[in-house]
């Protein structure tokens, strides 16, 4: 964690991005984000919806836009079955975002209080689930580009990222939890591999928190608003 930390924060951190940040902190549910740019035509996608979806929620609220969410676990769906997200700015997918389409198998949550189901190649007390990839489920919206893609998936983030930067997909900004020192077998050199891909891609790292970071492609744009 130490070296997490010193190599971010030192050496790679950009600053002078203006950030908010949405959803419930109480939650484990808030993330900042980088705002600029953002509107009700900006092209969001939410990946991993767990118990909460605040931040989702206040995106619509502050920037009057629609959001993809996508979760295949049992504690997902049952979440967007809630009356209170029957909220017709969401569009739901109960499938997995990763590198690439087929299936997943998901362990459950360590505690029976948990809500996070993660990607864990076994047979034993496990689910199998089906995955998408980030380019047929932009297909399937007919979207060229995201403005803002979350990405809380529980293991299956490293091969979200390999393909945005091998296949080039447009994506303006990321915002990614990773999971080494939290999942079994995800290590630090998962996530500092990405980290550096990213960059190398053109994207400047802008925030970090604990384990999940902020990347923006190119400079921050301004609305006409602003101008």
């Amino acid at each position: 964690m130490y070296l997490r930390i010193l190599l971010k924060r030192a050496l790679l951190i950009s600053r002078g991005y203006p950030l908010a940040n949405y959803g419930k902190l109480e939650s484990g549910c808030a993330y900042n984000i980088c705002t600029e740019g953002l509107g009700p035509d900006s092209v969001i996608y939410s990946g991993g919806v767990g118990k909460d979806i605040s931040f989702e929620n206040d995106l619509v609220k502050r920037f009057n836009c629609k959001v993809v969410l996508f979760d295949p676990s049992p504690i997902g769906i049952a979440t967007m079955k809630r009356p209170e997200n029957n909220n017709p700015s969401f569009r739901f997918f109960p499938v997995g975002l990763a590198g690439q389409p087929g299936t997943l198998r998901l362990a459950p949550p360590f505690t029976p209080e948990g809500d996070s189901w993660f990607s864990y190649n076994s047979q034993v007390g496990t689910i199998e689930v089906a995955c998408i990839d980030l380019i047929t489920l932009m297909q399937k919206n007919g979207h060229r580009h995201v403005d803002l893609l979350k990405i809380d998936v529980e293991g299956a983030e490293y091969g979200i990222i390999d393909q945005i930067v091998d296949r080039g997909i447009p994506v303006r900004q990321i915002v990614v939890e990773f999971h080494d020192g939290i999942l079994p077998g995800v290590r630090l050199r998962q996530s500092l591999r990405a980290t550096f891909r990213l960059i190398r891609r053109g994207y400047k790292f802008v925030f970090e928190m604990g384990n999940t970071d902020v990347f923006f492609w190119g400079k921050p744009w301004r609305t006409k608003k602003d101008e």
